[in-house]
């Protein structure tokens, strides 16, 4: 019934490649007379978009236990070359899951093929409605390449590019960001700008096109620059600063500072962990990370992974327009 779902959907959309957002595709069957309790009725509707991510999260205390949800976290960052997405639908169906690829993978680059009794697991796929990927318990063959014996080494250094590139498309978004003097223990903040904003930031030569600024640290690390950046796009991408025409993003201004504060700092934490920038990431979400059973606030999964895949895609080359089309201008206009 699950993949029925998956391939309707997508053939419904016509998507393309792996960008498909949770919002688009309901995996979950309505339950009738199951209600929620109150605090999560109220949570789901002040979303635009009822996802099925967020419905999930809402109806299950198991990814609202502080440790269940970091441990998907470090699930998801484990797995840089899926998206993020496809990374949590893994991880929904394996959580123990060590290194996955398809059949033709395991076999023409490491000599392994599917066991007999091996289990697929499905994620989404360009072209094709679902792609079929393997865990390595699940593959017998060759000995263990020594590279799939600890593939999630640490590295620790952000590429310059990545972090110029990124730079540039925040620029065709309209977000300007500047690194100024900021006082100490302060990695930066954003700002929906207005008239009255920019006279007040007028020092910073800002473009007058410029709907959004984000102030960074001038004396941090690369690696720290770009983690408060990271940071400081998920607030402008979850909705939490507000919305112009241009905007790809929901407006969700009704959102309780914890709430803010916790999909923020997700969003960075799988930004920097995807890229293996272990120490800027680690400040992030380390309460939540440390206190078992605590129980997490309600807040927007849906609103972090499409954060943190067009974060993703902002750093892999540079654009000449943004890559999602406002959803608050008339068909007419997004033409």
């Amino acid at each position: 019934m699950v993949l029925m779902k998956i391939w309707l959907a997508l053939e419904a959309m016509n998507c393309e490649g792996e960008n498909v957002t949770a919002q688009q595709i309901n995996l979950f069957e309505n339950v009738p007379n199951d209600p929620k309790p109150k605090k999560e009725d109220e949570f789901l509707k002040q979303t635009e978009e009822i996802s099925a991510l967020d419905e999930m999260f809402a109806a299950s205390r198991r990814y609202r236990s502080s440790r269940e949800y970091m441990d998907m976290l470090k699930f998801i960052s484990r797995f840089p070359k899926y998206s993020p997405f496809n990374c949590l639908l893994l991880h929904t169906q394996n959580p123990a899951i060590s290194y996955v690829a398809t059949a033709g993978t395991w076999a023409r680059k490491f000599g392994r093929h599917p066991k007999r009794d091996a289990r697929p697991l499905v994620i989404l796929a360009p072209m094709s409605p679902v792609l079929f990927v393997y865990d390595l318990k699940d593959t017998e063959g060759e000995p263990v390449p020594h590279q799939l014996a600890r593939p999630f080494k640490t590295q620790g250094k952000l590429p310059k590019e990545v972090y110029e590139k990124t730079l540039h498309n925040c620029g065709i978004h309209g977000i300007g960001v500047r690194e100024v003097m900021l006082r100490h223990r302060h990695a930066g903040s954003a700002i929906r700008l207005n008239r009255g904003m920019c006279k007040q930031y007028k020092d910073l030569k800002l473009e007058p096109w410029m709907r959004y600024l984000i102030l960074l640290n001038k004396h941090y690390t690369l690696e720290d620059k770009y983690s408060s950046l990271a940071h400081e796009m998920a607030h402008i991408f979850c909705g939490h600063v507000g919305v112009d025409d241009e905007a790809w993003w929901p407006n969700r201004p009704n959102l309780e500072h914890n709430q803010i504060e916790i999909e923020a700092e997700s969003v960075a934490y799988l930004v920097c962990r995807r890229k293996k920038l272990f120490a800027s990431a680690e400040r992030y979400l380390s309460a939540y990370d440390t206190t078992e059973g605590l129980d997490m606030p309600l807040f927007s999964v849906n609103a972090v992974i499409q954060a943190t895949t067009y974060i993703e895609d902002m750093g892999q080359s540079k654009w000449e327009k943004p890559k999602k089309k406002s959803r608050y201008r008339s068909p007419r206009e997004n033409k």
